[in-house]
């Protein structure tokens, strides 16, 4: 005859979800990290609509200012790239997504991401 061990009070193990993901601590974590990534995507939708109204806005020889500080006037657009005269003669290309925003003569820039 087989002799069966049962557990102590101490011994028994209980199948309720413990530790730092168990119970109401995942509802706070949930309750945290769920209006931050709504924030965030929110965030980024706004930058990429303005962003997109600045590059319509502009025109063949608006001075703009490009993301390493480099400020030059629109000579060409494509469709993802565009082309800045940064001297008489002297033309580079870029992507659109470098540009800043318009020059706006003071050293400020008049639109687009801050």
């Amino acid at each position: 005859m087989a002799h069966t061990v049962q557990p102590s009070a101490k011994e028994v193990h209980h199948d309720a979800p413990t530790g730092a993901f168990g119970g109401g601590n995942m509802l706070l974590i949930l309750g945290m990290v769920v209006p931050f990534a709504l924030v965030t995507w929110w965030s980024s939708r706004s930058q990429k609509k303005a962003q997109a109204a600045m590059l319509t806005g502009l025109q063949k020889g608006d001075r703009i200012v490009l993301q390493g500080g480099l400020i030059g006037r629109l000579a060409e657009t494509g469709e993802r790239t565009i082309k800045v005269e940064i001297a008489s003669g002297v033309k580079v290309e870029f992507q659109k997504s470098s540009i800043i925003g318009k020059d706006g003569g003071d050293g400020t820039i008049a639109s687009g991401k801050k």
